[in-house]
C-alpha cells in the first residue's frame, strides 16, 4: 500500500529517518510525531486543527514537514519576527537537506519595509538631496528593496516614511513603476512559492485592505498555519 501523507511524514521523524540524518542530536519525540500526524491529516483531508503543545515539542517542524510534503501552497504566520526569521533562515535550510526534494519559500514583510520606486522618482525630481540620490543608487543595485539592507538608515527615518511603499499611497496597477515595483515582485515570488512566511501584523493588515483593488500582497494559499496563535487576537484588534 502507498502510505498517505501522515505515513510519509512519520518516516521523516522516526529514528534513523531523514531528520536524524542531518541533525546529529536529533531524538524522536512522541508528541512531535503525534502533532505532525494530525497536521498531515488536515493537509490531506481538509478541516481545521487546533493544537497546543509545550516548549520543546518541536512544533515548527511538526507543521513544516507535512506542509512541504503536501505539495500545496501553505501560508505560515508567526507572532514574532524572531520566529519568522528562524523558520526562513534556520529551519527551512535544514529541511531542504533532510527531505531531499526542492521547494521554494518567500519571506514577506509589511509594505512599509519596501521602497516605492514611484515616490523615489518624485523625490528626485522635487528635492534631489544627497540622501535621496544615495537611495536611488541603492534602488538600482538591490533585488528586494528591503530597508533591512540599509544598515545606516535610522529606525524612524522621515525620508523613508516618505518613500515607503505603503498601501495608503499605492497606485496599484495604474502606477508607471508597477512592473518594477519591489512589492509587486515580492508578491510574484510568493505566488510561485510552496511556502509563504508572514507574521500576524502583515496577515491582519492584508486582510483589512482586501476589499480594495490593489492593497493586498499575500497570494492565495491552500492552507494557513497560524503559529503563536495566542498573539493573534491582540494583533487583529489593531486592524
Amino acid at each position: 500500500a502507498v502510505p498517505g501523507l501522515a505515513g510519509v511524514t512519520a518516516a521523516v521523524f522516526r529514528a534513523g529517518g531523514a531528520l536524524s540524518a542531518v541533525l546529529p542530536d536529533y531524538e524522536p519525540r512522541a508528541s512531535q510525531l503525534e502533532m505532525a500526524g494530525h497536521v498531515a491529516d488536515v493537509f490531506e483531508r481538509g478541516g481545521v486543527l487546533l493544537a497546543e503543545a509545550g516548549t520543546g515539542t518541536g512544533k515548527t517542524l511538526s507543521y513544516l514537514v507535512p506542509a512541504i510534503l503536501s505539495r500545496q501552497r501553505v501560508l505560515v504566520s508567526t507572532g514574532t519576527k524572531n520566529l519568522q526569521e528562524q523558520i526562513y533562515f534556520k529551519d527551512l535550510p535544514v529541511l531542504e537537506r533532510a527531505l531531499g526534494r526542492p521547494f521554494t519559500a518567500t519571506y514577506m514583510k509589511g509594505r512599509a519595509n519596501y521602497l516605492c520606486r514611484h515616490r523615489l522618482q518624485q523625490a528626485r525630481a522635487q528635492s534631489p538631496t544627497e540622501e535621496v540620490e544615495r537611495l536611488a543608487r541603492w534602488a538600482e543595485a538591490t533585488d528586494t528593496g528591503d530597508r533591512a539592507e540599509l544598515d545606516d538608515l535610522p529606525e524612524h527615518s522621515p525620508l523613508w516614511n516618505d518613500l515607503a511603499a505603503t498601501a495608503e499611497t499605492c497606485l496599484g496597477s495604474g502606477c508607471p513603476q508597477y512592473q518594477e515595483c519591489f512589492v509587486t515582485r515580492m508578491r510574484q515570488r510568493a505566488a510561485a512559492s510552496d511556502l509563504v512566511i508572514v507574521n500576524h501584523h502583515l496577515l491582519c493588515a492584508d486582510a483589512a485592505v482586501r476589499q480594495s483593488s490593489h492593497g493586498e500582497v499575500i497570494p492565495d494559499c491552500h492552507y494557513a498555519v497560524i503559529d503563536e496563535a495566542h498573539q493573534l487576537e491582540d494583533v487583529a484588534t489593531q486592524y
